[in-house]
């Protein structure tokens, strides 16, 4: 489940860098904290000291963590496999601040959240 605490950290922590993508145009994808200090929607939620390079390592999206990754660190247990893509997806596919914000917009209404002021 998605709670409130949760799409909170998100919400402020990409809205605080500008709707801005965490990305890395030399691999070409997103990270969970990327090379300019961005942060992807998951990577909100991954606290400082919980942090591994390893989560981010990799040539393309088939070599970084996926939701069963961080389970088995039992991070994010409270997450389905299609709320965690769905998370990641609101931020990797919306290159445009606008549409990112509104993508995010799109998952609070969907499951009863209330967008952070």
């Amino acid at each position: 489940m998605i709670t409130q605490e949760l799409f909170d950290t998100i919400y402020l922590g990409l809205q605080a860098q500008g709707w801005q993508r965490s990305f890395d145009s030399q691999r070409d994808l997103c990270m969970y904290r990327g090379p300019e200090g961005r942060k992807c929607a998951i990577g909100q939620a991954i606290p400082d000291d919980e942090y591994d390079q390893a989560m981010d390592d990799g040539d393309d999206v088939g070599d970084v963590f996926i939701c069963d990754d961080f389970h088995r660190r039992d991070m994010f247990m409270d997450l389905t496999k299609d709320q965690f893509i769905e998370l990641q997806r609101a931020h990797d596919i919306n290159d445009e601040p606008d549409q990112m914000r509104a993508a995010f917009e799109d998952i609070a209404g969907k499951y009863g959240l209330v967008i952070p002021s």
